[in-house]
């Protein structure tokens, strides 16, 4: 994705029909109709899962088994939504299923929610949406909040590396009118030895360093239309990023991920998990070229 790139053309919602998931279809609709893009609503019926969406016996029900059940109900929940839009349900392993139904469609970005639903045993902002980000190069968005216009504040992590970019490219593509923000946090080994050391000289540094990457390389060929704020801090990200995205009223935080690695670990991997659950904001995950 360059920055020149025509916005999307064609949305993925992946959907466990929770009402967790409610927050992503609304915001799937927005998007979807600000873009004038196609909507694709997915919904994955695992293959080993028990019908427990009604007590009653199948029988008695129009929809007898789950997969016709969980169309109708995608069906319900879209009614009227945006005229723009079709339905999938697959069954199988969830993660396999949406990246192969997302590649196949031709998606451009990937939305879901966050939470999970025990009926039909499925964890989207679990070992779904882990698995996901291993298996796709598309962009997934993960929704966290009510939807409240477009997004007008963006932040972009990066760990200053002209690959981490593209988490900032992608934003710029998406979203033209917001206002962007590239986040770089920066440790040393036994900083905490160095507690009363200043890092001021440091961090202007990795300001003006950060502003040189923006001026060279991908960017000196494709500048960006947007003006770009520049952050450096110290310190971890898991322990930085949720204090400025509230207080400076961020409404997306862009991550960088190949995968792997310290950013990609901090945001994403199981050992701070817990961040996702303080940081405000929805969370879009972009896969580094």
């Amino acid at each position: 994705m360059t920055n020149t790139s025509p916005p999307p053309r064609r949305v993925l919602l992946a959907t466990d029909l929770s009402c967790r998931c409610d927050r992503a279809l609304d915001q799937s609709v927005a998007l979807a109709e600000q873009w004038q893009a196609e909507l694709v609503a997915v919904s994955v019926a695992e293959t080993t899962t028990i019908d427990m969406l009604d007590e009653r016996p199948r029988k008695w029900r129009r929809q007898g088994d789950t997969t016709e059940r969980m169309r109708w109900r995608l069906a319900r929940d879209l009614k009227g939504k945006v005229a723009n839009i079709r339905t999938i349900v697959a069954e199988g392993e969830p993660a396999s299923a949406i990246s192969a139904i997302a590649q196949r469609e031709q998606c451009d970005l990937i939305v879901t929610g966050f939470g999970h639903d025990a009926t039909l045993g499925r964890i989207f902002l679990g070992s779904t949406v882990d698995r996901l980000v291993r298996e796709t190069r598309i962009p997934i968005l993960v929704v966290r909040e009510r939807t409240a216009g477009a997004y007008a504040r963006v932040l972009a992590t990066t760990d200053a590396s002209e690959e981490s970019l593209e988490a900032l490219r992608v934003a710029s593509v998406l979203f033209p009118a917001a206002a962007l923000t590239l986040f770089h946090a920066f440790d040393y080994p036994y900083s905490s030895l160095l507690d009363d050391r200043d890092f001021s000289q440091e961090t202007a540094e990795k300001e003006a360093a950060l502003n040189q990457l923006l001026q060279n390389g991908a960017f000196q060929r494709d500048p960006l239309k947007q003006v770009v704020k520049t952050v450096a801090r110290f310190g971890s990200p898991e322990a930085l990023l949720p204090d400025y995205v509230e207080d400076h009223g961020i409404d997306l935080t862009v991550v960088g991920s190949n995968g792997h690695g310290a950013l990609f670990d901090a945001l994403i991997g199981s050992t701070h998990r817990k961040l996702l659950d303080t940081l405000e904001g929805d969370i879009l995950i972009v896969r580094e070229s």
